[in-house]
């Protein structure tokens, strides 16, 4: 092991050699201390974790491991998000041994990583790989890494005008279901795809399930438990309650199409008819602008949104709360400049 070194300062320092880097270069960790005693301490207890590392395992294998041991514990979606970053976003480090990783290597693979991935996805990528070096006991200062910083999602959300015309074209359409659930009571499209028609009893519609795709994209229906903010029961607005009374029920569910088959449908139909491409999503935020708009409280919302927390909901609908802000702010503007020129005639008359 190094030896510590005095520094100028009067603490000491050990630079212990802990690998190379991809590009051959020799690299260094640091452990500094008050004590020369102190500083040695230090390097030899990384040292003794660094030997307790698997001596050949690849960091591709490490996650395959990883992901084998969670397989019963961990949602199908979680586990299906694994696989998509174990195949696609590893490029930089599957081959590497899992010893041989350091802070600097997990920095490199970030920035390589940043301009093809969203933040969300590089958030992602990176608690994989901190939770396979946690199963694997090995020690690395992961808060020192930077990772892509979030930015501000621009979701384009149909305006009253536009939400009346996609209610129309999409009428008799093999989409018209999933689209006018999503309008009007705001689901998810996971919670669409789990409907089924015993859900439905001619008033009330119960989400007690989400339908998600497991590691072979095959879709598969998970009970939501009965606290979750996602378990409640809508009451069904008339144009719906018409377009499910008069509904074929050829499936179990009320609408058999894959999330990706509505959208791509969905989106078809919006271009055909001078729509922009407005998501499925874009209807929950839709539906969330009116009940803001119509001044539905907060606490309501949120329960039938199936929002756990008031903060979620202003996180992710914030651009329907600027654009109300902006109204209002708008409108109180014009209510003191009224006032200012009212005041200005006074002056007038008085003089």
């Amino acid at each position: 092991m190094a030896k510590a070194k005095k520094l100028p300062s009067g603490r000491w320092r050990v630079n212990q050699y802990v690998g190379k880097d991809q590009n051959g270069k020799r690299i260094y960790k640091s452990f500094t201390a008050d004590t020369k005693k102190e500083a040695e301490y230090y390097a030899a207890e990384y040292n003794l974790k660094r030997k307790e590392r698997p001596a050949d395992k690849t960091v591709g294998d490490a996650v395959q491991d990883y992901i084998d041991s969670k397989d019963k514990t961990l949602s199908e979606s979680t586990i299906r998000g694994y696989y998509i970053i174990k195949n696609n976003a590893l490029e930089e480090i599957k081959n590497l041994k899992l010893q041989d990783v350091n802070e600097i290597i997990l920095q490199k693979w970030m920035n390589a990583n940043a301009d093809k991935y969203s933040a969300k996805s590089i958030r992602n990528q990176f608690g994989l790989i901190t939770a396979v070096l946690r199963q694997n006991k090995i020690v690395l200062d992961t808060d020192s890494i930077l990772l892509k910083p979030k930015q501000k999602r621009n979701i384009l959300v149909p305006n009253e005008e536009e939400m009346q015309k996609i209610l129309k074209i999409v009428e008799g359409t093999k989409v018209e279901l999933p689209v006018t659930i999503a309008l009007t009571l705001g689901l998810r499209q996971s919670e669409i795809a789990a409907l089924h028609w015993d859900d439905y009893d001619g008033e009330h519609i119960n989400i007690h399930r989400a339908a998600v795709p497991d590691k072979n994209n095959k879709l598969v229906e998970k009970q939501t438990n009965k606290s979750y903010a996602g378990t409640r029961i809508l009451d069904v607005p008339d144009i719906l309650k018409e377009r499910l009374d008069r509904a074929k029920r050829e499936t179990d569910r009320i609408s058999p199409l894959s999330p990706s088959a509505i959208l791509s449908a969905f989106q078809k139909l919006c271009v055909q008819n001078g729509l922009p491409k407005f998501t499925m999503h874009a209807q929950r935020h839709s539906n969330a602008s009116l009940m803001l708009k119509q001044g539905i409280p907060n606490k309501y919302a949120m329960e039938r949104l199936g929002q756990a927390t008031e903060h979620m909901l202003r996180d992710v609908y914030q651009h329907t709360f600027e654009n109300e802000q902006k109204k209002i702010s708008k409108d109180i503007n014009n209510l003191f400049n009224k006032i200012n020129f009212s005041d200005d005639d006074n002056s007038k008359d008085n003089d």
